[in-house]
């Protein structure tokens, strides 16, 4: 189980600690300290993994290794660099360095939790403009074997790099030269007024900033668990968490002197262990804060971070599996021998509630009416389009039919490329027509800006959606119609809000995506779960690629082909391997200026999965353009990434949205001006680079800004441009490969170095690995039987004692037969159709009763056309029995006359016994008002000749 821990604090001299000491410690090094005389010499120290420097304009390249940018050669030598820190500083009481102490995941090796604290290393190096210096820590004998740790020491000072207004290094700075305080170390009178985070938000940044990037490194290592840099209390939990022991505490409690940190940490132990087993939910809220679906050997570890002492931990994890909280998804699995072949499967009623709200409301909505868009209008949409010069696929027309029927919530399955903005387009026509209003979300504030530009649907991201209903604004309505693009990507907790707001509501949501295509960042796969719910249309023919070859081969990668896909690119020689990671990258660099120098008006990008591979790649095509004078004018601006330099023709990335600017995270532009403080960027549009509306941006109030020829695969989707340049990785699986490899028009070339991938087949395996995520609806027992026609309780409660062994069986169908879910729903759409067709005629049939005696003609045309539906099963004898099965999904009651009819072997003789009793009803009914009427008559005749005689 991940654990996070970061903490922060100064190192200074008022507390009798010095820079050098520290550092000589942490790196177990012979260090001297020049200010005092004093030698610190901890060279004969045990446990040090790694120790190294990182300055501000250094990257770390593919393989891991560090690329020294320019900057000040001297500040590599630990000796000197220190030394320096503590002479810059004349005060007794001078802070001379700043330590920031950070847990690492035991779950990553040791080449990973290196990869990651450099990665980390270099982000605060680059933000803050100091020098790093860190040292990885083994686990100590004496210790809990999980506790790696790292130190990280920075300067209080920034590093001078040397760096002139061009932007190039300008020659060797003084030995031993810092210069001003870093803004860690300001006032926060000062920060506040040159308009910089306050310090407390400066620390929340940084513990934000390695929850994110430790979750990148878990999820690159193909692991399932996460840390949240949230306290305990923030999470609403009352276990207290574990302390760390500093330095001093260490070497105190190692030679067995009485440490006050660790009697207060095994004090907190014993509390904690009394409320688990009180509150044994307050540990699995803990496991599904990382892991929506988890086993006992996740629960054992969580519970060994806060208990230490064995018969109680033994106590409190029986308190744990036994607690009503926790729900079994599926049993453990032995073989015929005994062995256990599958551990057994939990997760939470409150993880399986939320998600099964979530199929409680969308079945619901499912089955409502009332959000039919008249076919006239439907047609004079579509119309609209190919007046436009837009010819509209039959698959296409079919999803907008689909999305503008009369249902709640809808469904559309695109591969990538397929037409679904076109599609969504004229959708949105037919909404506006028949009066709904029309809104545009997704995760993303790119893929919300690329809907909207697409199909023309106002949009936002599902965080703005949800702020707003937090403060009561834009909350939806029984007329509005909810777009959600990229849905792949939304968590369960996440999309099940949007989906329950929108029952709430009574408004319509429309989900579209590709469940193959990036997964989900939270927990769950709630789009796949929810379209194999309530079905879906596919569309499954490309258009975004003009060949018809690599149409087919984005099929391939769409259906989980990605050997096909690969195969097909690499017998036309758009896969390429080089001898090492460096010849890739020279490849890409190389192919890329050359298709800007032939067509520099065609749009392209590069794509990479790690963030180091996108900074080499970036900063290499800029050096060449450099040096072929392409970039003039040159200015440094301080970004959220770290120190940049940028020119007029640049390529530019936006990180973050801003509603001033009207940019979004992931959009891309061209640098038009480069002031001292402000940049000129034209953003991109359909019609290519750098031709849409020009924003103006003051770096001193928006500075997310970084590099744009490379970008990470995470940002593409949803793009398109005319050609992509794209550098494998051992960290890719299936569906970063599909989306990377399906963002062109006109080409792609994949690189790949024969040091990771020996060939073709090498690099097919190491694709080709599905990290696609689960729901606990993948384990209802419940749910499973109703989508195959089994007889259930109760469509609304999913008993947890209902879930178990299943979820194999749905995998296997929804992966092996997702390209035939189209022709479902057609057959669904037949089912229906009989239910509509017998409902029409038995209503006729029902009009034409009383008319037995007086209008016998109109009553047995209507007789005979009630009984001619048998002939009308017996030709839709498949949709018949799909209604047999599962009339439930269909509206069909227990006992309703239809349900007779289809339970029977002779449908027609059914139908005749059904009329029969109907009409000896009407009969009876008949007579019985002719008697009545008669009695009236009789008794208004007495009447009358009662008022003759008064007369």
């Amino acid at each position: 189980m991940a654990i996070y821990h970061l903490s922060m604090k100064p190192v200074a001299r008022g507390s009798g600690r010095s820079a050098v000491a520290a550092s000589a410690y942490r790196a177990a090094d012979r260090l001297e300290n020049v200010r005092d005389g004093i030698v610190h010499d901890f060279g004969r120290r045990h446990g040090v993994e790694h120790e190294e420097i990182i300055l501000p304009n250094d990257t770390v390249a593919a393989d891991g290794a560090v690329v020294h940018g320019a900057g000040p050669e001297w500040a590599r030598d630990r000796s000197a660099l220190w030394n320096a820190a503590e002479l810059a500083e004349r005060r007794k009481d001078a802070r001379v360095a700043r330590e920031i102490e950070v847990a690492l995941p035991h779950e990553l090796s040791a080449e990973q939790r290196l990869a990651l604290t450099r990665d980390f290393a270099q982000a605060l190096a680059r933000q803050y403009g100091v020098a790093v210096d860190f040292a990885i820590h083994a686990p100590h004998g004496h210790t809990d074997v999980r506790n790696h740790h790292a130190h990280i020491l920075l300067t209080t000072r920034r590093v001078m790099t040397g760096r002139g207004e061009a932007g190039r290094w300008i020659g060797a700075m003084p030995a031993g030269s810092l210069g001003e305080k870093s803004e860690l170390e300001l006032e926060n009178k000062k920060l506040q007024a040159l308009g910089l985070p306050t310090s407390h938000e400066q620390l929340r940044d940084i513990r934000s900033g390695w929850e994110q990037r430790t979750n990148e490194h878990l999820a690159r290592g193909g692991l399932d668990v996460r840390i949240d840099h949230r306290s305990h209390q923030e999470r609403g939990l009352e276990i207290e968490p574990t302390q760390h022991m500093g330095v001093h505490a260490t070497q105190m409690e190692r030679r067995g002197k009485a440490v006050s940190r660790v009697r207060i940490d095994e004090e907190a132990a014993k509390r904690n262990a009394a409320l688990i087993r009180q509150r044994p939910d307050q540990v699995l809220t803990l496991i599904t804060g990382e892991k929506s679906v988890f086993d006992r050997q996740d629960v054992a570890r969580a519970l060994h971070r806060y208990i230490g002492d064995a018969d109680a931990f033994q106590a409190a994890f029986a308190t744990v599996m036994a607690s009503p909280a926790l729900v079994e998804l599926r049993a453990e699995q032995r073989d015929e021998r005994g062995r256990v072949i599958e551990q057994a499967r939990y997760s939470t009623r409150e993880m399986v509630g939320i998600e099964r709200d979530m199929a409680i409301s969308a079945d619901r909505m499912a089955d409502g009416r009332g959000f039919g868009v008249a076919g006239r209008r439907v047609e004079a949409a579509i119309a609209a389009q190919e007046r436009g010069g837009i010819v509209l696929a039959e698959e296409q027309r079919v999803a907008i039919e689909h999305v503008c029927g009369p249902e709640r919530i809808s469904a559309v399955v695109g591969l990538a490329g397929a037409g679904k903005s076109t599609m969504l387009a004229a959708a949105r026509e037919a909404w506006v027509a028949q009066g709904y209003r029309v809104h545009g979300a997704a995760l993303a504030g790119k893929a919300a800006e690329g809907l909207e530009e697409s199909a023309g649907i106002a949009s936002r991201t599902l965080a703005s959606w949800e702020r707003g209903w937090e403060r009561g604004f834009d909350r939806l309505g029984p007329r509005d119609v909810l777009v959600i693009d990229e849905a792949g990507m939304v968590g369960s907790k996440q999309l099940s809000r949007f989906i329950t707001e929108a029952d709430r509501a009574g408004a319509k949501i429309v989900l579209v995506g590709d469940p193959e295509q990036l997964q989900p960042i939270g927990p769950g796969a709630a789009f796949r779960a929810v379209a194999e719910r309530i079905g879906f249309v596919d569309l499954a023919e490309i258009r975004r690629q003009h060949e018809g070859w690599q149409r087919a081969a984005s099929v391939a990668f769409g259906r989980h082909q990605t050997e096909e896909g690969l195969r097909a690119y690499a017998e036309r020689d758009a896969v390429r391997f080089e001898a090492t990671a460096a010849d890739a990258r020279a490849a890409i660099v190389r192919d890329v200026l050359a298709d800007m120098e032939a067509r520099p008006d065609g749009s392209r990008l590069v794509l990479a999965h790690r963030n180091a591979d996108v900074r080499e790649l970036n900063e290499a095509i800029r050096a060449v353009r450099r040096e072929r004078d392409e970039l003039a004018d040159e200015r440094v601006y301080r970004t959220s990434e770290g120190e940049r330099v940028f020119a007029p023709g640049d390529r530019l990335l936006f990180r973050e949205n801003n509603r001033e600017l009207g940019v979004k995270n992931g959009m891309l532009g061209t640098v038009e001006l480069a002031e001292d403080d402000r940049l000129l960027v034209r953003l991109d549009s359909p019609s290519g680079p750098g031709r849409g509306r020009a924003v103006s941006v003051s770096m001193a109030d928006y500075a997310a800004v970084d590099h744009g020829y490379a970008t990470t695969i995470h940002k593409a989707q949803g793009a398109t441009v005319d050609r992509a340049y794209v550098l494998a990785s051992g960290t890719m699986d299936r569906h970063l490969t599909y989306v990377a490899m399906t963002r062109h028009r006109d080409g792609v070339t994949l690189y790949a170095d024969r040091e990771e991938f020996s060939n073709v087949a090498a690099l097919s395996a190491r694709l080709s690995r599905s990290q696609a995520k689960e729901t606990t609806l993948d384990y209802d027992q419940a749910a499973y039987a109703q989508r195959r026609g089994v007889e259930v309780r109760s469509r609304e409660v999913v008993a947890a004692r209902e879930i178990e062994a299943g979820r194999a069986g749905f995998r296997a169908r929804f992966e092996a037969h997702r390209q035939h879910q189209a022709a479902e729903a057609a057959r669904n759409k037949e089912a229906h159709g009989l239910v509509r067709e017998w409902t029409r005629l038995s209503e006729a049939y029902t009009k034409a009763l009383p008319g037995l005696e007086t209008d016998p003609t109109l009553a047995g045309q209507a007789r005979a056309a009630l009984l001619g539906f048998a002939r009308t099963l017996d030709r839709h004898s498949e949709a018949a029995q799909r209604l047999r099965a599962r009339g439930h999904d269909f509206g069909l009651k227990e006992g309703s006359a239809l349900a007779q009819v289809l339970a029977s072997p002779d449908a027609g003789k059914a139908i005749e016994r059904l009329m029969a009793g109907a009409e000896e009803r009407m009969r009876g009914h008949l007579a019985r008002e002719a008697e009545r009427a008669a009695v009236r008559k009789q008794q208004e005749r007495s009447v009358s000749r009662g008022r003759g005689m008064s007369m």
